[in-house]
């Protein structure tokens, strides 16, 4: 399967992105139950896509197939700048993406990842970072693939 071709996030296509990102959301709580959504979670994500979308410094890129134009994957990356006290300079950071079951192992996270890898070179990123939940080792697998090894563990407790 490679009829899906990568493109920059359209206005248009932030209802879309928010749909997914529910479904990244329920398989993320299928996982591990302190996964939770708010009730109004979709329409806030959907304003935060738009706003990411607008900013210079935020990449929202989308996987659409080819045969239907519908959004099957996207990947929401932004430039941020470490406090001088910390690590040297502009990374990229990944907060989120999300390939459909029926698309995953056919190249779409791959392709998405290379997209804004890119992009994060041309903004002159000398890093890229990422959080993933320790109970999806699937994320752990895929993230190594592209390349990328553990630096720091966050830990947390409920309280």
């Amino acid at each position: 399967m490679n009829g899906f071709r990568i493109r920059e996030a359209r206005p248009v296509d932030r209802t879309a992105v928010g749909r997914l990102w529910v479904e990244l959301m329920a398989y993320h709580r299928a996982l591990d139950p302190r996964f939770v959504v708010a009730a109004d979670g979709e329409q806030k994500y959907i304003r935060h896509v738009h706003e990411m979308m607008r900013s210079r410094d935020a990449r929202v890129i989308v996987a659409e197939a080819i045969a239907t134009g519908e959004i099957v994957a996207y990947i929401l990356g932004e430039i941020q700048v470490r406090p001088p006290m910390a690590l040297p300079g502009v990374y990229g950071f990944v907060s989120d993406i999300y390939v459909q079951d029926d698309w995953r192992r056919h190249g779409v996270g791959q392709a998405l990842f290379e997209h804004l890898k890119l992009w994060f070179v041309s903004r002159r990123a000398s890093a890229i970072e990422l959080y993933i939940a320790d109970s999806n080792p699937a994320a752990g697998a895929f993230w190594r693939a592209m390349g990328l090894a553990p630096l720091l563990i966050l830990l947390h407790i409920d309280l």
